[in-house]
């Protein structure tokens, strides 16, 4: 079998068939802007046109609110990311800060073998021996 390749079509100037092409109008526009210097404050021209979300609204809106919608969500993409950043930012800090050792309620302190009498020593080794035989686990 023998595929056959489609002729290309002929290249058609939209001056000689009187039809008016949207996106010529928009790129003179959009360069007699930037020559004018009514472009917005950061935003590259050079940058948006390979950009397919800018393409997309030329479509949609005419030029200049195209440039203010692309320019605003630009922005608030920018700011989305910064807060999220900042956020990951706050969350590592604050898991690399001690944890308090405080609780709600009061807690025994530690027996202080060393310091203890005899009594005591020996009575606090009943209780445990107490515990272990009535099958709860000791811990000293």
């Amino acid at each position: 079998m023998i595929f056959k390749k489609k002729p290309e079509p002929e290249a058609i100037d939209p001056i000689e068939t009187g039809e008016e092409n949207p996106f010529i109008d928009a790129a003179n526009e959009l360069a007699e802007m930037e020559e004018n210097g009514e472009l917005p404050e950061g935003f590259e021209l050079s940058e948006a046109v390979k950009d397919y979300a800018f393409a997309a609204l030329l479509s949609e809106f005419e030029p200049r609110a195209a440039v203010r919608i692309y320019v605003a969500e630009k922005r608030a993409e920018e700011a989305e990311n910064n807060v999220k950043t900042r956020m990951s930012e706050q969350a590592r800090s604050r898991k690399a800060l001690p944890k308090s050792q405080r609780t709600d309620r009061a807690v025994a302190p530690a027996p202080d073998y060393m310091s203890m009498s005899r009594e005591a020593f020996s009575a606090l080794e009943q209780q445990y021996r107490n515990a272990a035989h009535n099958g709860k686990r000791v811990h000293i």
